[in-house]
């Protein structure tokens, strides 16, 4: 490959695709996966200068430092509690042969809003039904699926796709470029209202196009079928990433037949019509969705799983239907139920404990009542207990957390005295910061206070009715819980709608800049996650971005904590891990390159391929 077709070394590019992948919610720890995947340490230095580069280019004090290259991150290490060994994945033998019926369960744990990925990439159904120019493996490569291959002009500037002549829609018609041709200038037209059409926009003229500019048409948009099996896409400028976006789930075809004859009604069970390596056969709304093996997929013949059932069961009922056996993969386990899981002789084989490296903080707005006061902030911050949340409540399933890098991470602070006194648990402490306020005595407090954070399963809820009944006992401050519509709740908070917002946030890379900087910056021109300020913190996590001295930089680090501390900012409770139970019959598990299990998420969304199931 030629220079100029390396887009990972070309900082434009990478931030590009950083751009474009924002749309679509994808996080920075997938984006920087995924450029490390196909440019290996370049890849991983240059995403991740991209993400920085991105809120602190604009507005960078004088003198400041421009960060180096990061070296590629190494695994951290496991700090907290100790994970039970999950059980080794099944091999089949003689001993055990594969079943004669290919079925898998796993929950859906609310009812889709459709199964139309073209339109709307959350609509919350099931992507198997459709398959994309490309597919990810489970170490997050683009690797051909419905284009059996493709290839770029000299400077990227154009892609040209090479559909296979052996994929077929489930229905028998054959797939053809014309099917992504029109089904990404349907995402684009602004009829369509499509809200992640933003992720089109390195084709020429989509955003034109999508935002209605005058004298722009869906046919000058930069997507052609040359011919029935000859994709040709031209770009706003050279991409060489663009096969990419190709491959994610929001470059998913719609059947045209079928959305010009049933409209929002064409992913219906009865109506839907998909190209990926299952469909769509029952859907019984709030009650189940069943997916069979499309053996028109072109490569049918390799994927094992017949049918794939997926039960209506939300979090706090998943549990028993995995011991009634009404599923086989229990991908969020209840926190209520983590000792007896722990205890019991089967489930405790089938247990699969997960770091996720990451914390669960609370942020009380300084743009609302009562938390302009950063008396309140301070005295919230010393009355939560933070060893009782992990030990009682969690059940040890987390770390304590006083500050916002976990543990296992480099530069994680160790809690010192200076940090112990701006976040330790003292009622009378906490109780002192209100005297002269107009909240002396925990009295006067506004009515209607909320606590909001998103439906994320039972674990944080049971943190934050831990929390709420603290912050009552010490403080006398009421607060109602409010368990939120995770994607409405995630839109609110960046829109700072949310007085008190219970949040978590996971590690993208093990580097504060991922923490501190990324999260707390305050003078990117667009995209902050909080609204706190503070012009002092902002340039010493920006100078600790470019320190190459690993003292210097954990000093910065550290006097940039201790200042977001002593405002009570944030208040930091617990570092979280997870845990998911896997029936033993089910074998050959998608793994990465270095042996980790990688079910179904964000990026790789093709398990279903793998599995296979053994009789039982």
């Amino acid at each position: 490959m030629s220079d100029k077709l390396r887009w990972w070394e070309d900082p434009e590019q990478v931030a590009l695709l950083w751009k474009r992948l924002q749309v679509i919610n994808v996080d920075r720890r997938d984006f920087i996966r995924v450029v490390t995947a196909a440019g290996g340490a370049t890849g991983a230095a240059v995403a991740m200068a991209a993400c920085r580069r991105e809120e602190a280019t604009p507005a960078a004090p004088a003198g400041a430092v421009t960060p180096p290259p990061v070296p590629t991150p190494t695994p951290p290490v496991a700090v907290g509690p100790t994970p039970t060994a999950p059980a080794a994945t099944p091999t089949p033998a003689a001993a055990e042969e594969l079943a004669e019926q290919q079925v898998f369960r796993v929950n859906f744990e609310r009812d889709p809003q459709s199964f139309d990925f073209n339109r709307d990439l959350y609509c919350g159904g099931d992507s198997s039904v459709f398959a994309m120019l490309g597919k990810f493996t489970p170490d997050n490569e683009a690797v051909p699926d419905i284009a059996e291959r493709w290839e770029p002009n000299e400077d990227a500037s154009v892609w040209t796709f090479y559909i296979r002549k052996d994929s077929y829609w489930s229905n028998g018609d054959p797939v053809t470029a014309h099917d992504y041709e029109w089904s990404w200038k349907r995402q684009l037209d602004p009829a369509t209202a499509a809200p992640y059409a933003g992720f089109l926009y390195d084709i020429k003229n989509a955003e034109a196009f999508n935002t209605e500019q005058p004298g722009v048409t869906r046919d000058d948009v930069g997507v052609k079928a040359l011919d029935d099996y000859t994709l040709e896409v031209t770009l706003e400028g050279p991409r060489g990433y663009f096969p990419i976006l190709a491959t994610y789930i929001a470059a998913a075809p719609a059947h045209r037949p079928s959305v010009e004859k049933y409209g929002d009604k064409w992913t219906e069970a009865a109506n839907i019509v998909g190209n990926g390596p299952f469909k769509l056969v029952e859907w019984r709304h709030d009650e189940l969705v069943v997916l069979e093996k499309n053996e028109k997929y072109w490569n049918a013949k390799n994927i094992t799983l017949q049918r794939v059932e997926r039960p209506i069961i939300p979090s706090d009922a998943v549990l028993q239907a995995y011991e009634n056996n009404e599923i086989d993969w229990m991908w969020r386990g209840p926190l209520g139920q983590l000792e007896r899981v722990r205890s019991d002789p089967q489930l405790s084989k089938e247990y699969q404990q997960f770091n996720l490296y990451g914390t669960w903080y609370l942020v009380p707005d300084p743009n609302f009542e009562p938390y302009k006061l950063k008396e309140v902030r301070r005295a919230m911050a010393h009355a939560i207990d933070r060893e009782t949340i992990v030990k009682s409540v969690l059940k040890g399933l987390a770390t304590v957390a006083h500050t916002f890098n976990p543990p296992g991470m480099p530069y994680y602070m160790e809690v010192d005295d200076k940090i112990r006194e701006l976040t330790e648990y003292n009622p009378d402490k906490a109780r002192q910061f209100l005297q002269g306020t107009p909240y002396e005595g925990g009295k006067n407090w506004p009515s209607g206070l909320t606590l909001t954070h998103r439906e994320e399963g039972d674990a944080p809820k049971a943190a934050a009715d831990a929390i709420i009944q603290m912050l009552k006992d010490v403080l006398g401050l009421q607060l109602e819980h409010v368990v939120g519509e995770p994607r409405e709740t995630y839109e609110r908070m960046w829109k700072h709608e949310i007085p008190l917002m219970w949040v978590r946030w996971y590690i993208d890379y093990p580097d504060p800049a991922n923490t501190l900087f990324q999260v707390w910056y305050s003078k990117a021109p667009t995209g902050h996650r909080h609204s706190w300020a503070n012009d002092q913190f902002d340039q010493l996590v920006l100078q600790a971005n470019g320190e190459t001295d690993p003292k210097k930089r954990f000093e910065l680090y550290y006097q940039a904590q201790l200042i977001q501390l002593e405002e009570a900012a944030a208040i930091y409770v617990y570092n979280p891990w997870n845990y998911g139970l896997m029936k033993p019959w089910v074998t050959n598990l998608p793994r990465d390159r270095n042996g980790n299990f990688t079910p179904a998420w964000n990026i790789f969304i093709r398990d279903y391929d793998y599995y296979k199931i053994l009789k039982h």
